[in-house]
């Protein structure tokens, strides 16, 4: 068997065990259709995509990093040039696949954790986010997957030596996965976030300023990610796949005017919407293995972004996005990874890094 076939084999192996099997066999030990789709959507890096939330998560750190960079920056008089906005980020996401009877359909129940750690610079943010997701997944052929449900998250950050930053939110998910042609695909994202701040700030000796309002975000996001071998180009080594990746995402937050506990009446730092928006282009080069074996992959890109109502006091519009990963795939539906991604502002004045541990099982 060419080994460039062994991922096919891997997904259907990690999918389809007994939670798709039973109802969901199509007969004469043919695996159901869910785990095909998966195993398709997944050689094509759409997957990926899907379970992965680097860029979601660094456009969360940014836009609640700038609001807290700019609060600061107002009250302490301090020129611009003074700060900067940096964080390491340990995230562990697990994520559970049960098979429906008919073979078309599963759900997934997704949890992950995010523990920051702020760099030591004027604005530190440590503590972190948990979030469960709960979603219904349809796979009306081998190449496409649509995904519904609903979230709840729940932030707990230190403002380091000044005050605190909290938030619980809810709301719905839906996503899109498409393989549309022999080498290209997309998979697309949309939420809506349903939230509450919590800001709590020094204000002197024995005094402490608190603002609690509505705050809500629309989220989008669609990659379109290709999918080459050796055989597509000589350059590509033989048993690896090269996975080039043209993105995009746009956020609208809307921040609730109200009153702070001295009476003051106001909504955001910068107004009652925030936009932020950027692009980006990703190269990710990953080896394809038997099942069993350990998969290592590499990625080199650059992100721009596009609008950003949060500039006022660090401005960073242009990354560079790299990183690297190892994965495996065990038997009965279990694939680990280990990866490290780090998006470093080419100014210099904001960069952000994570290494993430993901588990994703079936049953």
């Amino acid at each position: 068997m060419n080994i460039s076939r062994w991922a096919a084999v891997a997904a259907v192996s990690f999918l389809s065990t007994d939670a798709f099997g039973a109802d969901g066999d199509q007969g004469g030990g043919q695996p159901p259709a869910s785990a095909v789709a998966l195993s398709t959507l997944g050689n094509a890096g759409l997957l990926r995509s899907y379970f992965e939330s680097d860029q979601f998560g660094s456009v969360q750190w940014r836009v609640g990093q700038g609001r807290v960079t700019i609060g600061a920056a107002e009250t302490s008089g301090l020129p611009d040039s003074h700060y900067r906005d940096g964080t390491t980020d340990t995230v562990v996401p697990l994520n559970f696949i049960f098979g429906l009877p008919g073979g078309q359909s599963a759900i997934r129940l997704g949890v992950r954790g995010t523990f920051s750690n702020g760099a030591n610079y004027p604005v530190e943010l440590d503590g972190g986010t948990g979030r469960a997701d709960l979603q219904y997944l349809y796979f009306p052929d081998a190449r496409t997957m649509w995904g519904l449900g609903g979230f709840y998250e729940q932030t707990d950050l230190d403002i380091e030596g000044s005050g605190s930053v909290k938030r619980s939110a809810g709301g719905i998910r839906a996503d899109f996965l498409n393989e549309f042609s022999e080498h290209w695909g997309v998979a697309a994202r949309a939420e809506y976030s349903w939230g509450e701040s919590d800001l709590k700030v020094n204000a002197g000796p024995g005094l402490v300023m608190e603002h609690k309002q509505g705050d809500d975000h629309l989220y989008t996001q669609a990659e379109l990610i290709g999918q080459y071998r050796s055989e597509d180009f000589a350059i590509i080594p033989e048993n690896w796949v090269f996975h080039p990746v043209l993105g995009i995402q746009f956020q609208r937050s809307f921040i609730e005017s109200t009153a702070n506990s001295f009476g003051a009446v106001s909504s955001g730092v910068v107004g009652s919407t925030e936009d932020y928006g950027t692009a980006w282009a990703h190269m990710r080069l990953e080896k394809e293995v038997p099942p069993g074996g350990w998969s290592p992959n590499f990625l080199l890109g650059v992100e721009q972004e596009f609008v950003n109502d949060l500039d006022v006091v660090v401005e960073e519009p242009t990354y560079a996005v790299f990183g690297a990963g190892i994965s495996k795939t065990f038997g009965r539906g279990k694939r680990f990874e280990v990866s490290y991604t780090r998006h470093q502002g080419l100014e210099g004045n904001r960069w952000n890094e994570a290494i993430v541990g993901t588990l994703t099982m079936s049953f």
